[in-house]
């Protein structure tokens, strides 16, 4: 068996723009992966990126010798040591491909190739829930409705501005120009425990947006409201930040999404500042890197979700990495993206509907399970071969 062709999609899809990969052997075996840069900037960057991966390193190999290929972009791009999300985003994508088609060629599920399954369901939350919100008033109508639908755990940003896109504007220049961010936050957080009562999870993601000082003063003034975790509450290229952050808050500190492979996590992990890891398997460099990363997390005591922002590709892909992870805690997912306006469904058979009460079912198809819908919706950005 060989890896004959490569296809690459970037497809518009309201407020993102999912890269997908679509690997194929010469005996017609089809592998799918994705670079998680679906959100943001960057997409066709990562696109281009994994065709001349694809080209260099992986079209006429083996696409069982996954771990070579692996290391052979690793070792010989040049870029990928120090790399960041484009060069790891493709990596990631071209990996997951690989693993797919080996589990589909061996007539297993891909977790079975993590070790086997841990979990038979999964815990998850609801993020999107505010996808349609108008302002900060709308918040806690919306998320009475997310609870309504069976999710106990919901994930908020209380320092972004809710763009009719889905997407999130950030606070620039770390707040400094804004200097009532901190308050508008701490009256949306109160809002929604507020409407849902003591019972379901909240999640605050920070995203790096105030100073140091401002987001332990945020922190203590949102600790009545029994905050789940904060999640990347300094900018991931300051880890001093995130320890002064540390011993400073009561929350437990969720870090990770713009963390790439075991090395980027291996120090995260010795300075003791973070309590749950956050993968994303499409741009950390892949489902196999990813268990790698939640093995070292396990020797540390520390939890696993991965991070997911992308399309329901990415889920499912998720769905079988946190199968197979035993220090697995919650997993990301996005219910509500036909919310948007251009929503875009990648899939034909994707996990999200066969959601129910806030868990998502482990499913035993072959490979990840699933297949690309009709190519003529989607946007092939370039096809290579041998």
């Amino acid at each position: 068996m060989r890896v004959k062709q490569v296809r690459i999609y970037v497809v518009e899809s309201g407020g993102i723009r999912p890269v997908i990969l679509e690997m194929t052997t010469d005996d017609g075996t089809v592998g799918l992966g994705e670079a998680a840069v679906a959100y943001g900037l960057g997409g066709t960057a990562a696109a281009a990126m994994i065709r001349e991966l694809c080209e260099r390193c992986v079209i006429g190999r083996d696409p069982f010798r996954v771990e070579a290929i692996w290391t052979e972009m690793y070792d010989c791009s040049f870029w990928a040591k120090g790399g960041g999300p484009i060069v790891f985003g493709a990596m990631s994508a071209i990996e997951q491909a690989l693993v797919d088609i080996k589990a589909r060629a061996l007539r297993v599920p891909a977790y079975e190739l993590l070790g086997g399954r841990v979990h038979d369901a999964l815990r998850t939350y609801a993020n999107g829930w505010y996808f349609g919100c108008a302002d900060l008033a709308d918040l806690p109508r919306f998320a009475e409705a997310t609870v309504a639908d069976g999710y106990d755990a919901l994930k908020l940003y209380p320092f972004a501005t809710i763009l009719e896109t889905g997407r999130l504007r950030h606070p620039s220049r770390r707040g400094t120009s804004d200097g009532d961010v901190r308050r508008r936050a701490v009256a949306a957080v109160a809002s929604v425990r507020a409407a849902l009562g003591p019972g379901p999870k909240i999640m605050l993601d920070l995203s790096g947006g105030l100073t140091p000082d401002e987001t332990i003063r945020f922190c203590r003034e949102v600790e009545e409201f029994d905050i789940t975790y904060v999640e990347e509450p300094a900018d991931p290229f300051d880890p001093h930040a995130l320890s002064k952050i540390a011993s400073g808050i009561s929350q437990p500190i969720a870090v990770g999404e713009r963390i790439y492979t075991r090395y980027g996590f291996r120090d995260l992990l010795a300075g003791r500042a973070v309590d749950i890891l956050q993968p994303d398997l499409g741009n950390t460099g892949g489902i196999l890197e990813g268990r790698k990363i939640a093995a070292m997390a396990e020797a540390y005591g520390v939890k696993v979700q991965p991070h997911v922002c992308a399309s329901a590709l990415s889920t499912v892909i998720a769905m079988h990495f946190s199968a197979a992870t035993p220090n697995f805690y919650m997993q990301e997912h996005f219910p509500y993206w036909d919310r948007i306006p251009g929503y875009t469904q990648v899939l034909e058979d994707p996990i999200e509907p066969q959601v129910k009460a806030g868990t998502i079912p482990v499913l035993d198809a072959i490979g990840y399970g699933v297949t690309l819908r009709n190519r003529s919706l989607l946007d092939c950005l370039w096809t290579e071969c041998r």
